[in-house]
């Protein structure tokens, strides 16, 4: 699959400009300030700049309580705890002759590793033991971060100082492994970057490099939306903790989540997930925007049961993408859609039905002559060395065609439904009358 596949660089547009714009932002900030202060409308409009990534977090888990999905739920908390947790400008150097900080290092190597973990359950529900664990996982990191990594003079080191009043012991143990974490949390610079470990750019890749795999296998919106986020969140914690940088880039990350879950949710609704045509839903969308003049088409596999029955229904869903793969590339500016099984509907608008017949044949004739190659048991036992070696061994060529039946506007056809309907009594005369035929 080319990396410039359509299919694979339209949803990372999203994710991309986002950072792409981000990073401007970033970059033309003081001078987008000086402008901003001169306008008395627009000053009080910086005073919410740095809670807009919560809102966009917010409903990020409002949408994937919604939409059931656990893992834009927990990502969105994940970053929202993660933008909570680092420091603004003043705090940090203030802080700085006192002791590192250590939160924002140990966030470029725990956040990587959530967010991964978290885009895996995108299907799951919240409401399960897995769910609930996950979120109490998030706590639990979140505490640990303020007991170990604060520094001195910040409340959690202050209740850390009435622990050693009451449990010395358990504060000794406390301070040794904060001690330990710290120097291991500013270990070596990566590639010289003073805010990058190379944990933590370690981290980060293998992050990147999974959700870029699951990525690439599904090529959906919302899995190019939790790369996005990945990006962004990492650019926010590595990019220099004082403003804007933290707020602009989670921002993005926020933004690209709820985007690309916006996204996921119309391609559910919309399209069908084997085949990739349009749905029955947009189908029904279709028929109520239909003019007066338009020809629709029933298209229905031959023999699909018996196909099914004999060599499976993987070995059937594999036919069903390819006749879907070539309805999409049928002429005449016809609109297809998967209307339920192993049917499907070709809509040409403006057309007549002289016109559209041609079109519709020549599709027939191309499922007519293209082989289908079935793959026999002994050739799903070889290995890949022994398949390139002889490739028509353990194989089988059949030949699937369909049957069509098409209608147009009439008389009593006064309608868009009732041109579906009789596209489909023709369809099954077309059926009668011997299959692989298209009839009008």
């Amino acid at each position: 699959m080319a990396i410039f596949d359509k299919r694979i660089t339209y949803p990372l547009l999203v994710p991309t400009g986002l950072i792409v714009l981000s990073a401007l932002a970033v970059w033309k900030w003081p001078g987008l300030m000086k402008q901003v202060h001169g306008v008395v409308e627009l000053r009080g409009l910086l005073l919410t700049l740095p809670l807009l990534p919560y809102a966009f977090f917010a409903i990020g888990i409002i949408l994937g309580w919604r939409f059931n999905n656990a893992g834009l739920i927990l990502t969105s908390l994940a970053l929202g705890l993660a933008y909570l947790a680092l420091p603004d400008g003043a705090l940090h150097r203030s802080a700085r002759t006192v002791a590192r900080i250590s939160i924002p290092e140990a966030l470029k190597v725990l956040l990587p590793l959530n967010l991964g973990f978290f885009a895996t359950m995108r299907r799951r529900r919240l409401q399960t033991p897995l769910g609930l664990s996950c979120i109490g996982f998030v706590l639990l990191q979140a505490f640990l971060l303020l007991i170990f990594c604060q520094p001195s003079g910040s409340a959690s080191s202050q209740l850390a100082l009435k622990m050693k009043a009451s449990w010395p012991p358990l504060y000794q143990v406390i301070t040794d492994y904060s001690g330990r974490l710290k120097t291991w949390l500013h270990g070596e610079a990566f590639l010289g970057y003073s805010t990058i470990s190379a944990f933590g750019a370690l981290s980060f890749a293998a992050a990147f490099v999974f959700l870029f795999v699951r990525f690439r296998r599904g090529g959906d919106a919302l899995s190019a939306g939790f790369l996005g986020s990945l990006v962004a969140a990492f650019l926010g914690v590595s990019g220099g903790h004082s403003a804007p940088s933290p707020m602009i880039y989670f921002s993005a990350a926020g933004l690209a989540l709820l985007i690309s879950a916006v996204e996921s949710s119309f391609s559910m609704a919309y399209l069908d997930e084997l085949t990739g045509l349009l749905g029955r839903r947009s189908l029904n969308e279709e028929l109520v925007n239909l003019g007066r003049k338009y020809v629709i088409a029933m298209i229905d596999i031959d023999h699909f049961k018996k196909f099914n029955d004999q060599y499976g229904h993987k070995t059937g869903d594999q036919v069903l993408k390819m006749i879907a793969s070539k309805l999409k590339d049928i002429t005449g500016g016809a609109k297809v859609f998967r209307y339920g099984g192993e049917e499907f509907t070709a809509i040409f608008p403006g057309k007549e039905i002289e016109e559209a017949l041609p079109h519709l044949d020549v599709y027939r004739k191309i499922i007519e002559s293209t082989p289908f190659m079935i793959r026999g048991k002994e050739r799903r036992q070889k290995s890949a060395k022994n398949r390139a070696e002889g490739t028509s061994k353990g194989q089988k060529s059949v030949t699937v065609t369909v049957s069509i039946g098409a209608a147009a506007p009439g008389k009593d056809l006064t309608s868009p439904e009732k041109v579906l309907k009789q596209a489909d009594k023709i369809l099954y005369k077309a059926k009668k009358a011997g299959r692989n035929r298209v009839e009008s």
